[in-house]
């Protein structure tokens, strides 16, 4: 029989229980609302089932919105943890302004994605935006580019511009993780003649593939779900091109009232991210957590 002394757990009890309320409840409703019609025009709930999932999965905006969630997961989730370490593993040597390196590298993390999607539209905007007036002085272009309107420029720029709001969480985790390495392993690997990618391949990165994978799974997920950015740079535009199932979410709930269908849209991202999380975690080596992980995965 579980006692207070030898389950210590039921002091969190006090704190766990409104948790999960304010959890669950939430969760339990939105997956009530995606099995009923539920629409602000219509006070009535009829109970449908699955008809509004069978509805936006065979409607005409999930085939595009599913296809450029997953493109768009596919490449920024590898870049923010790929360009995260090259930054972390830069700032972590000891140089003049370092310091202040690091504290401009955190910027993006503690800006809005609404703020950060004016900033990046003042980036790539085809009139007055900086890349193209650079362009321009350069010499390189005669006519401004459609960053933000062209199908697959935009698609470019919004991923661009989740990659770097993305970058200081990676390089902060990876920093922490660099900090636990021994020095006296690394002073060693340069003693025996080792180059730096030799060091990083041998010594760095089997210290800090743990942390790598952890940061593959979150990006993943964000990127995935990823929404105010989007909103606030194209719309999900031009035409499909930028439209995320997060944004679907949005549209089905807030631009065309049915909340059933976007509740449905929402149930249908967690258990693609499931999936996702599952697919990621069962690809990588099982010896990356170490013998625990290797057991488990076994």
């Amino acid at each position: 029989m579980w006692t207070i002394g030898r389950f210590p757990a039921i002091w969190l009890l006090p704190v766990i229980l409104p948790i999960a309320l304010l959890t669950l409840f939430p969760i339990g409703h939105a997956l009530w609302t995606s099995l009923h019609q539920v629409m602000l025009l219509f006070p009535e709930e009829d109970f449908v089932g699955l008809d509004n999932y069978v509805g936006v999965i065979t409607g005409e905006y999930f085939g595009p919105a599913l296809r450029n969630s997953l493109v768009f997961t596919l490449f920024a989730a590898p870049l923010v943890v790929v360009i995260g370490t090259a930054c972390a593993l830069f700032l972590f040597r000891d140089f003049f302004g370092v310091g202040l390196l690091r504290s401009i590298i955190l910027l993006p993390w503690v800006l809005p994605g609404a703020i950060s999607a004016v900033l990046w539209t003042w980036v790539f905007h085809p009139s007055w935006g900086i890349i193209n007036a650079l362009l321009f002085k350069l010499g390189l272009i005669d006519y401004s580019i459609d960053w933000l309107t062209d199908p697959r420029l935009a698609f470019v720029s919004i991923t661009i511009a989740h990659v770097w709001t993305q970058i200081p969480f990676t390089v902060v985790l990876v920093m922490a993780g660099l900090s636990a390495i021994n020095p006296e392993t690394i002073e060693a690997s340069v003693v025996d003649g080792a180059t730096s990618v030799q060091r990083f391949a041998l010594v760095v990165f089997p210290q800090i593939k743990a942390v790598l994978v952890v940061l593959l799974v979150y990006n993943a997920l964000v990127a995935f779900t990823s929404y105010d950015l989007v909103y606030a740079m194209t719309g999900g535009g031009p035409g499909t091109a930028t439209t995320l199932l997060s944004f679907q979410i949005w549209k089905e709930s807030f631009s065309m009232y049915d909340f059933g269908a976007g509740s449905a849209v929402a149930f249908i991202v967690v258990a693609i991210s499931a999936l996702l999380i599952g697919a990621i975690t069962w690809a990588i080596p099982s010896d990356v957590f170490g013998e625990d992980g290797a057991d488990a995965k076994a």
